[in-house]
């Protein structure tokens, strides 16, 4: 089944929309309001050096450098994300950052082939939320 055609069809074309500008417009505001969650959920996930994550849902990027700086460069986080508008300013901000260790994809985590035994940790913020089904995503 293709992505676009998916249960998830209609988070896809709105992700990859116009309406996403003011999403990557704001994102360090939207970083900046979320970053007690996002240290909340990270303190719980508990990320180690040397892990492989997959950030579900990862949007701007803003939990994929933090996941990075937790895992050190002998890990590895992988961002996935609906969105290519989205995916495109966490790839700016990873390259700005300097992470070698960070790699993106653009999928519908729910449907998307990962290889088996991918990760040691897989994470969101608030990325399955938006999904039809999230504990498929």
């Amino acid at each position: 089944m293709d992505e676009t055609d998916g249960p998830n069809f209609r988070e896809i074309a709105y992700w990859n929309s116009e309406a996403v500008d003011n999403w990557t417009a704001q994102q360090e505001r939207m970083d900046a309001t979320l970053a007690p969650v996002a240290a909340a959920a990270l303190a719980r996930a508990a990320p180690v050096a040397g892990e492989r994550v997959i950030d579900v849902g990862c949007g701007c990027g803003a939990t994929v450098l933090a996941l990075a700086a937790a895992v050190g460069p002998q890990g590895h986080v992988l961002g996935v994300d609906i969105s290519r508008p989205m995916l495109d300013r966490a790839r700016e901000r990873a390259a700005a950052s300097g992470l070698a260790q960070v790699s993106f994809v653009q999928a519908d985590a729910s449907l998307h082939a990962f290889p088996p035994a991918a990760a040691d940790l897989v994470f969101s913020r608030f990325g399955v939320m938006f999904f039809r089904n999230p504990v498929d995503a």
